[in-house]
């Protein structure tokens, strides 16, 4: 294990997480003994700082923000949902949703992994500089990313009023739903989160928009479409949500189906970069 190789540290972060989810599912259906009591957060923290180092170095390489790459993208989404996981919990004792958290970011992070091709190595190109041609840029990269972490914990919640709903309609209240907050608070936390997370991506589009307005070669025209749509549809749920036209289980729904949404349009969301020739040298290969 190589402390300082981003790879390896990202492994050890998704397994810690892992870690957390197993504990927090045997702290919930097993037992409750004092000595695991805070062992899922304590994990999840240790996690998440692993997780920090890793993005920080991986910044380091790539002289900016780390948003070049698939992998990238998904491991600094479930960063964002970690922090947000963190900073919700000294408010919101509720280590539950740390569980749920922790699971996704195990499944998502290791599966992101997995497949080298979602890592490739643009910046051992012979000609990088670095990853954004604009401070503006970054800026509008990392702050649409990060609502998209708020998003996936809104998903969350969402996921967990679904099940609290279900065992209320048929009066069967397992382990697992006990532990639940009352439904009227989870309701209450996914307008909140979704708030949050459409001022996030607000920002980011109109910050985006003002280096478009300057530059608009740098932003293909399926990115402009794909962003805008995702804004606009989130702004709409917002807006339903906020008059009561759409809210309960339907609202649930629509958050996790938009949320789906979003990662899937993930690969389409890259600006234009300079053509680089085939054979243009790897760093690395120079002999």
């Amino acid at each position: 294990m190589n402390m300082n190789d981003t790879r390896d540290l990202l492994w050890l972060a998704g397994g810690l997480y892992g870690v957390a989810f197993v504990i927090g599912l045997f702290k919930t259906f097993k037992v409750n003994w004092s000595i695991i009591r805070m062992a899922p957060f304590l994990t999840i923290s240790l996690g998440f700082l692993i997780h920090t180092r890793a993005l920080y170095i991986r910044g380091l390489d790539v002289h900016g923000c780390p948003l070049g790459n698939t992998l990238e993208r998904v491991q600094f989404i479930l960063w964002s949902l970690i922090l947000a996981f963190l900073i919700l919990r000294i408010v919101w004792r509720l280590d539950l949703l740390g569980s749920f958290c922790a699971g996704l970011s195990f499944c998502a992070g290791w599966l992101s992994l997995l497949f080298p091709g979602f890592d490739s190595k643009y910046w051992l190109l012979a000609d990088y500089q670095k990853l954004f041609s604009s401070p503006w840029i970054e800026l509008h990269a990392s702050i649409a990313i990060f609502s998209y972490g708020i998003f996936s914990l809104l998903s969350i919640v969402c996921a967990m009023y679904l099940i609290q709903r279900k065992a209320l309609l048929k009066r069967k209240f397992n382990k697992l739903s006990s532990l639940l907050p009352p439904i009227h608070n989870l309701e209450y936390a996914a307008f909140r989160l979704l708030l949050i997370g459409t001022l996030c991506l607000t920002l980011s589009i109109v910050v985006g928009g003002m280096h478009w307005v300057h530059h608009p070669e740098y932003v293909t025209s399926t990115k402009l479409f794909i962003s805008l749509i995702l804004w606009i549809g989130y702004c709409i749920l917002f807006f339903l949500r906020y008059t009561n036209i759409l809210f309960g289980s339907k609202f649930s729904k629509v958050s996790i189906a938009l949320f789906l949404i979003a990662m899937m349009s993930m690969g389409f969301l890259n600006s234009k970069e300079k053509t680089v020739s085939q054979d243009v040298p790897i760093q690395g290969e120079l002999k």
